[in-house]
């Protein structure tokens, strides 16, 4: 139901703040994304930490890199659809996600 749609959205933009703060350079303040809505722009992430980024969840969700390098998502929300529709797998938990990122 709706619960479950939202309780799975809440777990990507968990998923989508820990990638989001490996792969950015450790100077750089991350700012977290609160919303599906949220754009890479607004909270601060520029077109490389977006390719960085790709490549994560790739490895997360086990997307052909020929596959993503076209994916121009501006928003958590178009991520999630992209990866969603073409993910061969999901990471069981968020220890699952904290240790393929590391």
């Amino acid at each position: 139901g709706l619960g479950d749609v939202y309780k799975r959205q809440i777990e990507f933009i968990e998923i989508f703040n820990h990638v989001a703060k490996v792969a950015r350079p450790a100077h750089v303040k991350v700012a977290i994304a609160d919303s599906m809505e949220d754009t890479f722009q607004e909270i601060g992430l520029d077109s490389l930490d977006g390719l960085v980024m790709l490549m994560y969840f790739d490895d997360l969700y086990g997307i052909d890199d020929t596959i993503s390098k076209e994916w121009t998502p501006v928003s958590v929300q178009e991520l999630h659809d992209l990866v969603m529709a073409h993910k061969t797998k999901e990471p069981a938990s968020m220890e699952e996600v904290v240790e393929a990122c590391k």
